[in-house]
């Protein structure tokens, strides 16, 4: 490895803006997932009817490699863009759903017995009772998916992408510039790692009650 080229390649513009692409392929396909699977979860959960048809289609869909769905958003999506934010949400909505579901489910039936007898409206209910018992599978839900989604971006970019972090590592491999793919792998675990690190130190702060015991 040609340490001067290494050095001419990670203080690149390219390299940045593409980090900054994947950036914002993983932020907005990872907020969509978590919003659909933390409202999905709450809609099977309250609404046992629901459940008996959405829960089998979901866990039928869920086993699907990320892969597996890259041709079929090619196909169905309009751009290559949003074929690759369908990705990032597909790879990040599946592990979230079913950890925040269980956490629904786990819930302590004295917390739902203590709702029901003070009679509070869905919105107490939501925001007092189910919602501060299912925060620690949220956040364990957060790191599940943020990993998720950031490898699925990766593939979905080296697959058929045109820039992005994934796209700037399979360019360099097949140019055999070993230079720029060993950069491309170094900012893929350093940025997920930082992700990660971000969420648990939010977690810390949020699940004051959790660290304390």
């Amino acid at each position: 490895m040609d340490l001067r080229v290494f050095i001419n390649e990670i203080t690149s513009y390219d390299l940045y803006i593409n980090i900054l692409i994947s950036l914002k392929n993983v932020l907005i396909g990872f907020s969509l997932a978590f919003f659909s699977s933390l409202v999905l979860a709450l809609i099977i959960y309250e609404f046992k009817p629901l459940r008996k048809i959405l829960y089998p289609i979901l866990e039928l869909l869920r086993p699907i490699p990320n892969a597996g769905w890259v041709p079929i958003t090619i196909i169905l999506c309009n751009t290559i863009d949003t074929s690759i934010l369908c990705i990032t949400f597909i790879g990040a909505f599946f592990p979230m759903f079913l950890n925040i579901y269980r956490s629904f489910l786990s819930i302590p039936q004295d917390y739902l017995i203590i709702s029901r007898l003070y009679k509070l409206n869905f919105k107490d209910r939501f925001f007092k009772i189910l919602l501060p018992a299912i925060m620690p599978g949220i956040f364990t839900s957060l790191m599940l998916g943020i990993s998720g989604s950031w490898a699925s971006v990766i593939m979905a970019e080296m697959i058929s992408g045109k820039e992005g972090l994934g796209y700037y590592t399979w360019k360099a491999y097949t140019l055999l510039n070993y230079e720029e793919v060993f950069i491309g792998i170094l900012f893929m675990g350093l940025l997920g790692a930082l992700i990660s690190f971000i969420i648990e130190k939010i977690s810390k702060k949020v699940l004051f009650w959790v660290r304390r015991a």
